[in-house]
């Protein structure tokens, strides 16, 4: 097979796991009578949390092994934009300084009082000594400049949004192997290995080749692979709204299966966090037309849907104000996924690649994750992981979801909407308004600005289903704030551990689908595993 043609299979044929056999829980196994490999940690997922949690061991004279189904390390962690921290060293030197409690009762706050305060303090707490301690390695960091509390490499800014905390990634990866990390690759764990009630180590299968290994863990398990995010009958069981309000999986990668959750609650654990998740907009209903599941944030058709056109409900009716700003990434999925069949019908027509640049992001110009990928843009190279996740140039995406039927394309709006599954008529008249609107220059109803006010007017016209664009869900493993799972009575489960977001929890419950949460996803993961190993190696 070519490399093209891998590829586009990669971006095109994802499909998630939705047979009724893929939310049950994955039973412990006894322990072999020769285990294959050993070491004090044993770390599944080789993200920011594993890798943080794996190198940690090291740096305390503890050995590491780190067990990664996918042929590279990084996780979804790499495709991150920037690093949530407080009160780290270079924040403090620029004199930009936060009160943990204030900051923890805040996102408190925000969860509806659903989350936990004492993991929320001790995240915000670790957020910094991480960022010291990968400074302390050689690491540069510099503040961010999108106004909220995170770091990003320096130099960071040269490149486009989602792809800085590769280089986070690789030198967690680099110093890791300085330091011993053992890192096996192509390695899929398939149960936990259980003792006497305590969790010793894991079975796993080589995927080269199928053969079956036994990894012990002296000290600790620590589960950080991810979460359900492509396991939708994980999300139909305990994140419903998640299930029904997004179109499609733009933000984690295809290995999230929720593996480890399910090894979790087959040793008994609770979970946290139900039904919650992060969202973008943008996330394309590419199910419906028997597209994939996996629609990755940069790809050509995902950064068009994402653009504030006119956006109309079922009932040919617009529901909010359009805008391109940071709080319309949080506002407009909720929106979406409000309206009747939990979608939203985006319109536009034939001027689309002329105006697509006028309307970028309220942010510095081409930093944003929303900007159009072109093949000269800084960070083309990890954006599309060669091509791997979405093509080069913007364009490729929207002619493969022209292909696929998941954008329609008409040459009047009665056809347009025939397509669409909307009523002609209101339809045709909810277009003429908005382009009396758009001519006019002024929205009476939402207040959208004037440079938002893209009229309807050639042909052919174009129009898409999207709800949220799906990032890290908040439903997993319960844990203490020392990342200890813990079971159905609130008692840490011997010898095991979970890191976000294999963990739950970490934008309360409920909350679907909403902003950031508490650090982001990359720094969320990464501090996750780093407490999570510095506690682990403590016990006796």
């Amino acid at each position: 097979m070519s490399e093209d043609k891998k590829n586009s299979q990669f971006r095109l044929g994802n499909k998630p796991l939705e047979g009724p056999e893929d939310a049950e829980p994955i039973l412990p196994v006894d322990p072999p009578e020769k285990w294959d490999y050993e070491a004090d940690l044993v770390v599944v997922g080789s993200g920011g949390g594993g890798l943080a949690g794996a190198l940690l061991a090291r740096d305390k004279g503890f050995s590491s092994i780190i067990l990664e189904k996918m042929d590279f390390t990084g996780g979804t962690s790499q495709y991150a934009g920037a690093f949530y921290a407080y009160n780290s060293r270079v924040q403090i030197k620029a004199e930009i300084e936060w009160d943990v409690n204030e900051v923890a009762m805040g996102n408190l706050f925000e969860t509806g009082y659903t989350g936990d305060i004492h993991m929320f303090r001790n995240m915000i707490k670790k957020s910094g000594e991480v960022v010291d301690w990968m400074e302390d390695k050689g690491f540069e960091w510099e503040i961010e400049k999108g106004g909220y509390p995170a770091v990003t490499p320096k130099g960071g800014y040269d490149s486009i949004g989602l792809t800085r905390m590769k280089a986070v990634m690789d030198f967690l990866t680099e110093k890791g192997k300085e330091k011993g990390v053992k890192f096996m690759a192509k390695t899929k764990v398939e149960a936990l290995v259980r003792d006497n009630g305590r969790i010793v180590g894991v079975k796993a299968t080589v995927i080269p080749d199928g053969s079956t290994i036994f990894v012990k863990a002296k000290k600790a398990v620590i589960m950080a692979a991810g979460g359900m995010q492509h396991n939708r009958s994980l999300l139909k069981k305990y994140a419903p709204s998640v299930y029904k309000g997004v179109g499609s999986v733009s933000m984690s990668l295809p290995s999230n299966t929720g593996d480890c959750i399910r090894m979790g609650l087959g040793v008994g654990a609770d979970m946290a966090g139900l039904d919650s998740c992060t969202c973008f907009e943008g996330g394309i209903d590419l199910l419906e037309s028997g597209g994939p599941w996996f629609r990755y944030l940069y790809s050509g058709d995902v950064q068009l849907s994402r653009a504030p056109w006119l956006h109309l409900n079922k009932a040919c009716k617009r529901f909010m104000m359009m805008d391109n700003n940071l709080a319309q990434y949080m506002l407009r999925p909720p929106a979406m996924g409000a309206q009747p069949g939990g979608r939203a019908y985006v319109i536009f027509d034939n001027k689309y690649e002329e105006n697509i640049w006028k309307i970028q992001d309220d942010v510095i110009f081409g930093t944003s994750c929303k900007r159009p990928l072109t093949p000269d843009v800084a960070g083309n190279k990890i954006a599309t992981r060669d091509e791997v996740f979405c093509g080069k140039e913007w364009r490729e995406g929207v002619k493969e979801a022209l292909d696929m039927g998941a954008i329609r394309v008409a040459d009047t709006l009665e056809e347009l909407a025939e397509k669409l599954g909307l009523d002609k008529v209101l339809f045709k008249e909810a277009i003429e308004k908005w382009n009396k609107y758009c001519d006019a220059g002024e929205d009476p109803e939402f207040g959208t600005p004037a440079r938002f006010l893209i009229p309807i007017k050639h042909a052919p016209f174009y129009g898409l289903k999207a709800a949220g664009s799906m990032g890290p869900v908040g439903t997993g493993l319960r844990v203490n704030e020392n990342m200890q799972v813990l079971d159905m009575d609130t008692k840490p489960i011997p010898g095991l551990y979970a890191a976000f977001f294999t963990a739950g929890g970490s934008i309360g419950q409920g909350r679907s689908p909403m902003g950031f949460g508490l650090l982001g996803g990359c720094s969320m993961s990464t501090t996750s595993g780093y407490t999570a190993a510095e506690h682990a190696i403590s016990q006796k």
